[in-house]
């Protein structure tokens, strides 16, 4: 457990999440930090604060027409806060926010969590280096290649859905899951399906939040599958203890 001295006296360190990318994917990441960490009683659950800044604009909109708002400057006022607050790291709930972390980092005292790297860590982990890994995430996120980079890097085959399917994909995050707080069970187990059964993928990584949220609602049974915020979560919890 990492502590540190104010005055004569040990408090333990908390970490900053910036959340609200969605609210319902914020909500998720909390429970499933909480339900992680081994408690017998209230102070053994971990410390940490959450901007749940919805508000903040859509990062896929920005990222293929930059004359829609631009996300950073709120990300970085939340950032900036949390520098004041003084957290001894930042993670983001949203994979698609990663895009902008580099620049994020440039102004954060603390080190910012990638979320895509630990899911693909855990992805090299639990795969051999012919293995071929699907990417399920928003269009902002396969454009700017997050996860691809992040899997070769890791020396493990990506593999990306053709148009139609990342369009229904798109639709169960944001007209499902965004607008209606909803899951579609039958779009989103004929997604992973796909994945494993015309792709031929060996593994699937959730990379968006509100994947997350789906496979926590309506999961498909599959050791296979790795959700990159439950990667987060797990990653958080072992490290902070």
């Amino acid at each position: 457990m990492f502590f540190r001295i104010w005055g004569s006296r040990k408090v333990k360190e908390f970490f900053g999440i910036i959340g609200g990318m969605g609210t319902v994917a914020t909500e998720n990441f909390v429970h499933a930090v909480n339900q992680l960490t081994e408690t017998h009683k209230d102070q053994d659950y971990l410390d940490y604060i959450v901007f749940n800044h919805a508000s903040i604009p859509d990062r896929t909109a920005y990222i293929f027409d930059h004359t829609k708002p631009n996300p950073l400057p709120l990300l970085q006022s939340d950032v900036e806060k949390l520098n004041d607050i003084g957290v001894s790291f930042i993670v983001m709930t949203c994979n698609t926010a990663h895009y902008f972390r580099s620049e994020l980092q440039k102004s954060s005292k603390a080190p910012i969590l990638s979320m895509p790297n630990i899911a693909a860590s855990a992805c090299q982990t639990s795969t051999n280096k012919d293995s071929k890994v699907g990417i399920m995430a928003t269009d902002g996120t396969i454009s700017a290649a997050i996860y691809q980079k992040e899997l070769i890097g890791k020396g493990v085959q990506p593999v990306i859905p053709d148009a139609h399917h990342q369009q229904l994909i798109m639709s169960l995050i944001y007209d499902d899951i965004k607008n209606k707080d909803f899951v579609n069970r039958e779009k989103y187990h004929q997604l992973i399906t796909y994945f494993f059964q015309t792709l031929d993928c060996d593994y699937i990584i959730l990379g968006c939040t509100e994947l997350s949220v789906a496979q926590e609602q309506e999961p498909y049974p599959s050791e296979y599958i790795i959700d990159a915020q439950h990667e987060l979560a797990k990653y958080v919890v072992k490290h902070a203890e």
